[in-house]
């Protein structure tokens, strides 16, 4: 690679970091959502889970409802204009899900296969959840 590209890489490179930064930062204009954390959770329905975008209260008032496969979660709260606290139901083990937000004012939001339900272990765990069988 010529020197000349070398030395112009860095500032190219901070150039394109701050423009992707920027798209999905505080100054978008547009309602989004980016991610669910963790995107699992207990066929119980007893975990809770954060929606992650953007916009969600620096606009006014906004309701949301919020649904795994057609089920309804609870939504707790709005920690932030970029955060939303919510409860799933319960679900299926291994059972992969869409996860559909519902904003008014704003429309319909998707997660496509955005949340899996795990069946929590009951019990300790023990050595043979790592694998590894004692021979008699």
């Amino acid at each position: 690679m010529p020197r000349r590209l070398l030395r112009c890489f860095p500032a190219t490179l901070v150039l394109l970091v701050g423009l992707a930064a920027s798209a999905c930062g505080k100054d978008n204009p547009k309602l989004m959502v980016t991610g669910i954390e963790p995107d699992k959770g207990d066929t119980e329905g007893e975990s809770y889970v954060h929606i992650k975008g953007n916009r969600f209260s620096v606009d006014g008032p906004r309701t949301a409802k919020v649904y795994f496969g057609g089920r309804p979660g609870r939504v707790i709260s709005f920690p932030s204009d970029s955060d939303m606290l919510v409860q799933p139901p319960g679900g299926k083990p291994n059972e992969v899900v869409d996860v559909l937000i519902v904003f008014d004012p704003g429309g319909t939001l998707k997660i496509p296969n955005g949340f899996r339900f795990f069946e929590k272990t009951s019990g300790m765990p023990s050595v043979d959840d790592l694998g590894s069988k004692r021979k008699p």
